[in-house]
């Protein structure tokens, strides 16, 4: 900027002397007849310029523009007499088509920054999949996400029963569990269950019910995980039989588990099939695969099921689909 500054002011001075000279001279007032005609003001329109953010120069009143157009090389006009860029980006070198493609690009982003500022959803729970809801907020991001069981509808979790309610099976009470996913083992009743409470001793004997105590509900009182090993060496993915669960049966009597389920959160199943679990004996669910055995179960998955750091829980269902046992871990 400061060479163009001095070449400016030496022509300037240049061109004082000379149209001075040229007054005080006939000869060079015949000489130098165009020169006559020349002012300060026309000599400077000629060497004005708009100035690049790289210190180069334009000379001419549409020059390149550092700006783009619709990702092509755009024009912009400069204004000679004062030396400046004017408003507006042009498609041709003639400074003659505007590029109206980006003042529509730039009017969509204003026009989208608007919407989405305005934009506000209903804060509360959605269902966003079949077995799962999440909490919305007011700028329609999700937070919370909450695993439904029995299957999500009108953005409610389907409740199996109502928490805190009481059920007989066989000999057996059971009680709804506090999400109303299912039933769980509550108490035996020693003189038979019947309208969702235990048949008390007097009762009884004026109905003559000679039912016993059952003594061989396999309930959760039977059941125990006695290791989770969710998390297995290195890759989880390429070590899926160093990922497993042991189930442990502490009831005096054994456990047909023929048809029962076991599952996780996020409702991965794996069937037991012909499995009898003897009493006081355990066995391990492997999440890879290999030969089964009395005390050794395979998933046969190609990944692995349990989660290593958000935490998990395991659901073990009868063959009614009843839950009988969970366990987590976090």
């Amino acid at each position: 900027m400061n060479n163009f500054r001095e070449r400016k002011s030496y022509f300037i001075l240049f061109l004082a002397i000379s149209l001075f000279a040229a007054g005080c001279s006939e000869e060079n007032a015949a000489g130098f007849g165009e020169i006559k005609d020349i002012t300060a003001e026309a000599a400077l329109k000629i060497y004005r310029a708009c100035q690049y953010t790289n210190g180069n120069f334009c000379e001419d009143e549409c020059c390149r523009a550092a700006e783009k157009c619709n990702g092509e090389i755009a024009y912009r006009e400069c204004d000679l007499e004062a030396g400046e860029w004017k408003n507006g980006v042009f498609s041709d070198s003639d400074c003659s088509s505007a590029c109206e493609a980006d003042i529509d690009n730039e009017d969509n982003k204003i026009e989208n920054k608007l919407e989405l500022n305005q934009k506000k959803c209903i804060e509360g729970w959605k269902c966003i999949s079949k077995s799962e809801r999440s909490y919305r907020n007011l700028d329609c991001s999700f937070g919370e996400t909450q695993r439904c069981n029995s299957g999500c509808m009108n953005d409610t979790c389907i409740r199996s029963c109502n928490p805190g309610n009481f059920s007989c099976r066989k000999d057996a009470l059971q009680i709804c569990d506090d999400n109303g996913e299912g039933w769980k083992f509550y108490m035996n009743c020693a003189y038979g269950c019947e309208n969702s409470t235990c048949i008390q001793a007097a009762q009884s004997n004026q109905t003559q019910n000679t039912t016993q105590p059952s003594q061989k509900e396999c309930s959760s009182a039977c059941f125990s995980v006695t290791n989770f090993h969710y998390d297995a060496e290195g890759n989880d993915n390429n070590n899926l039989n160093d990922e497993y669960v042991t189930i442990k049966n502490s009831c005096s009597f054994s456990c047909d588990l023929s048809g029962w389920e076991i599952s996780d959160a996020a409702s991965h199943k794996y069937s037991i099939s012909n499995f009898i679990l003897a009493d006081r004996n355990e066995f391990t669910l492997y999440s890879g695969d290999g030969a089964g055995s009395a005390s050794q179960l395979y998933w046969k998955r190609k990944q692995a099921v349990w989660n290593n750091n958000d935490g998990d829980t395991l659901y073990l269902k009868n063959q009614d689909g009843e839950l009988i046992f969970s366990q987590s871990y976090s």
